[in-house]
This record gives C-alpha cells, sequence and structure tokens, in this order.
C-alpha cells in the first residue's frame, strides 16, 4: 500500500512540475535550470542534496513569489532525476502582523505548487520572535508584541520621525531576531536563498554591522556567518526592549556558532521581474502596489507605511474645533480609515494617540518639535 502511495504522489508531483514548468516563460525555465546546478554545488554534490536544508524567507513581492516557484520547480525537478531531494523550510515573514488577506495569498501560493502535503517542505511563519506553523488566519494573540510595546514607545522618540525610519530600524532588528531563532532549531538550515537585489543587501549589511559596532560588539565572529549576524541583531533587539538594558556580549570561551549559514543569492537568475506574467495568474498572489518603496517591505505589512504616512499627513493638520455632522449610524469614509491605522497600533499594544506621538517625537533632540505638536494636537493648551 506504501508503494502504491508513493507512486502516486510522484505522479501528482510530476503534473504539478509540469503545469510550473508550462506557465514560465523561457527565461525562467533556463533560470530554473541554473538553480539546481548552483544547490547542488552548494550542497557539495547530488550525493548530499538529500540532506541539504534551505531556508527561505517568504515576503508579500512578486520577487518572494517568484523565488519561491522556482526552488519549488527546482526541488521538483531533482526528485524526478534522483530518489532524494532537499528540504525546504518556508518561513513567512510579514511584520509587525500577517493580516488575513495576506496570509490567504500566500495559502494560495502553496495550494498552487502543492506544498502543504510534501514532507520535504516546512511551512512557517513569524509571530513574535517565533517560528510557528503556517495558517491562514491570525493568530488572536497579541502577547509576543505586547512586550514589545515599550521599546516601540521608546524607540519611536530616538529616530527620525519619518514613518520610514520609524517601522524599518525597528521591523529590522525584529526580523532579524525571528530569523536568528529560526537559526536555532533542531535541524538548522544548511542556506538561506534570498532574491534579494545586491544592493539592498549591502545596505542591510552595513546598517547591520554598524549597529552591532556602535553597540559594542567585539570580533569578527559577529560579522561575518549570517547566524552570528543574525544573533547579534537578536541581543540588540532584546537590549533595546528592555531599557536600559547594556549590549550583552558571548561569554567568554562560548562556542560562537556550530556551523556557518551561508547565503545563496539568486537574484541574477530572476528575470523580468516587475512584468506580469502567466505564472502569477497560477500562483493566485495579489500584490500591492509600491511593494518595493523601501528596502526590506517585501516582509513588512504592505500597508503599514502607508497608514502611518496618512496618519501622519492627517496629524500635522490643527485640529478643527468641531467635527463635521454626518448621518446617524453613517460610518464614513474617516472611520474606516481610523480602522486601518489601529491595525499597527493594535501589533504593538498602542492606541492611536500614542502612534501620532511617536510620528511627532516632541521630546526628542531637547524638545524640537514639542510647540509644533502642542499646535497641532494640543492647540486648547
Amino acid at each position: 500500500m506504501t508503494a502504491i502511495h508513493d507512486q502516486a504522489m510522484q505522479y501528482i508531483y510530476q503534473q504539478v512540475l509540469e503545469r510550473l514548468l508550462s506557465h514560465m516563460s523561457q527565461a525562467q525555465r533556463a533560470s530554473v535550470q541554473l538553480l539546481i546546478q548552483r544547490l547542488l554545488v552548494a550542497a557539495g554534490g547530488p550525493e548530499y542534496i538529500g540532506t541539504f536544508r534551505l531556508l527561505v524567507l517568504q515576503g508579500s513581492d512578486r520577487r518572494s513569489v517568484r523565488l519561491l516557484a522556482m526552488l519549488r520547480a527546482a526541488q521538483l525537478s531533482i526528485a524526478l532525476r534522483s530518489p532524494v531531494t532537499f528540504q525546504l523550510r518556508v518561513l513567512v515573514a510579514s511584520l509587525p502582523t500577517a493580516d488575513s488577506t495576506t496570509l490567504e495569498d500566500h495559502e494560495r501560493s502553496f495550494n498552487a505548487l502543492f506544498m502543504q502535503d510534501d514532507s520535504r517542505v516546512q511551512l512557517q511563519m513569524i509571530e513574535g520572535r517565533e517560528a510557528v506553523a503556517f495558517g491562514s488566519r491570525p493568530s488572536a494573540d497579541t502577547e509576543p508584541w505586547l512586550l514589545a510595546r515599550d521599546a516601540m514607545l521608546m524607540f519611536g522618540h530616538l529616530v527620525d520621525a519619518r514613518p520610514e525610519a520609524l517601522l524599518g530600524s525597528r521591523l529590522h532588528l525584529e526580523l532579524a531576531d525571528a530569523v536568528g531563532f529560526a537559526l536555532q532549531a533542531p535541524a538548522p538550515a544548511d542556506a538561506l536563498v534570498t532574491a534579494i537585489p545586491a544592493l539592498q543587501r549591502r545596505r542591510y549589511l552595513a546598517w547591520a554591522r554598524r549597529n552591532l559596532r556602535l553597540a559594542g560588539a567585539r570580533g569578527p565572529h559577529g560579522l561575518q556567518c549570517l547566524a552570528a549576524l543574525a544573533r547579534g541583531l537578536s541581543r540588540l533587539h532584546g537590549a533595546a526592549r528592555i531599557p536600559p538594558a547594556s549590549f550583552a556580549e558571548p561569554a567568554a570561551g562560548a562556542a560562537v556558532d556550530d556551523a556557518p549559514v551561508r547565503v545563496i543569492a539568486v537574484d541574477d537568475l530572476l528575470p523580468h521581474l516587475l512584468e506580469e506574467q502567466p505564472l502569477d495568474a497560477m500562483l493566485g498572489f495579489t500584490f500591492e502596489a509600491g511593494a518595493d518603496a523601501w528596502p526590506l517591505a517585501a516582509f513588512a505589512d504592505p500597508l503599514a507605511l502607508a497608514r502611518l504616512h496618512e496618519l501622519r499627513a492627517r496629524s500635522i493638520e490643527p485640529q478643527a474645533g468641531r467635527p463635521a455632522l454626518r448621518l446617524a449610524g453613517q460610518a464614513g469614509d474617516e472611520q474606516r480609515r481610523d480602522m486601518h491605522q489601529l491595525q499597527l497600533g493594535k501589533a504593538y499594544g498602542i492606541n492611536q494617540t500614542q502612534l501620532v506621538c511617536l510620528l511627532f517625537s516632541p521630546f526628542a533632540r531637547q524638545g524640537k518639535n514639542l510647540e509644533r505638536f502642542l499646535l497641532c494636537r494640543h492647540a486648547d493648551m
């Protein structure tokens, strides 16, 4: 019975591969073959591909979806040629928290690639600093994010008041913290595969190294290996979460890392990323406009930045003396806007008033924006 089941599954996987390749362009099919060769070399040869474990961060942009499709095609192609293939761990990242629409998009892609029932694939998503089993419904438990509430409030008064700075640096630390936690799994990944453009990778790496040096990190161990770099940023994230804690270095004599985690960059194998292709329709993923508006935006809530910009634009206008009249029972566009903007605050356990205060940073730089904050938000004082 087991042999019959295995044959049936092999037939299904072959059908999935044929359907996937039929929706790819000629350039993409050629890129899949190049990706297979690159993975075989990284694994040490075809005889080691069965124990080779890959980790991929799954974002909400076209680049991430195309990468996942290519990895799945490579995995199934190798499985048809040899008895074993590589293990794939997919970690969905949509910080600070993924909404139901984003999770449903990911689920459609996973179903189209027939990944949910494949033992060679592990589907997870980031919740707080943990990697939990993927689900299409967002978790109602906000306790992990409530732990970061005080850090977020303090963080907003230490950085630039622009939404990009407020979200960018904080979410980058949270992303590194979650990745570092995921790399500590009982069966850790041998390599992280990414399609992030080279310029963004270098900028993020320079930002991470600079922050670690400013925090007092010593020695090259925290700057060379991906796992060590993620652990260093994780400690920095923990220090910011419990002020005024200091940056903790590893104990003397402690093992820095068991095995180096490599980074396999394949952005050069994904041509014409911004063009719509039949592959997108097959995967059933809807892409937000401006998903690449700021670095690593693919791993953040696609609407978070827009919500903060809209909230900031509305907040800098002096408050009117009396709200506009509205028919009883009519919600109005403003109320719907407030509901969207409050979603970001709920992830951290902060309300809209606190979010507005963060965007003004009235107490930073010796109260430079305090007068403007009072004029716009507390004109009656």
